[in-house]
């Protein structure tokens, strides 16, 4: 199932056997890669709250079960979450591979309706990919990290390298060149004072 074809669905709370709201927005974890939570306009005070995962037992293709627990309990008020992904974010959300190179724009994602992982992030298609009925599809884990303004992901072509240890212990490398006459310090003179001990000249 795609994740646009979550808005509009009602929300079913099973015990009661009402309808509690209908789904306005969901909340993609990419971290996780899973659906974190729906937003819905509610029925009952005809505000908006928000439906964590937690309480959802299935999402069907005409509408979002709730668990027996679920269905009673008070969703908190809807809230950004600057780590999770909604419908204004992820539509033309920039994709870009660890190698720098542009891979794309998200268009989509298609989830499981079961267990509420991401299954794929679609990406939009050029014309000659909609010619050719192809499309380009990024797995879950593959991305290296994501915000609400750029998806990064692991293109495999970049490789690190290992990190080069530093301590007392490491040998320094020092490099005996021969001095300039002009850099070579005089040889020190001495002479003689009345108590007889020499000392060195000062120029």
């Amino acid at each position: 199932m795609r994740l646009k074809e979550l808005r509009g669905l009602p929300v079913i709370d099973p015990t009661a056997a009402r309808k509690v709201g209908t789904v306005s927005d969901y909340q993609v974890d990419p971290a996780s890669g899973r659906l974190a939570a729906l937003d819905i306009d509610a029925v009952k005070n005809g505000g908006t709250e928000r439906i964590m995962a937690q309480r959802i037992r299935r999402v069907g293709g005409s509408a979002v079960i709730l668990t027996a627990r679920g269905g009673s309990m008070p969703g908190p008020v809807p809230e950004i979450n600057e780590d999770w992904l909604d419908v204004s974010t992820l539509t033309a959300l920039e994709v870009m591979g660890d190698d720098g190179n542009l891979i794309g724009r998200l268009i989509d994602a298609t989830f499981d309706q079961d267990a509420l992982e991401v299954d794929a992030y679609l990406l939009r298609s050029t014309f000659f990919q909609r010619l050719f009925g192809s499309r380009g599809r990024i797995q879950p884990p593959k991305v290296h990290a994501c915000s609400r303004e750029l998806m990064i992901v692991n293109t495999g072509r970049v490789k690190e390298l290992p990190a080069v240890p530093l301590s007392a212990d490491s040998p320094t490398i020092s490099l005996r060149l021969p001095l300039k006459d002009e850099d070579r310090l005089a040889a020190p003179a001495y002479y003689q004072v009345n108590d007889g001990k020499p000392v060195a000249q000062r120029s």
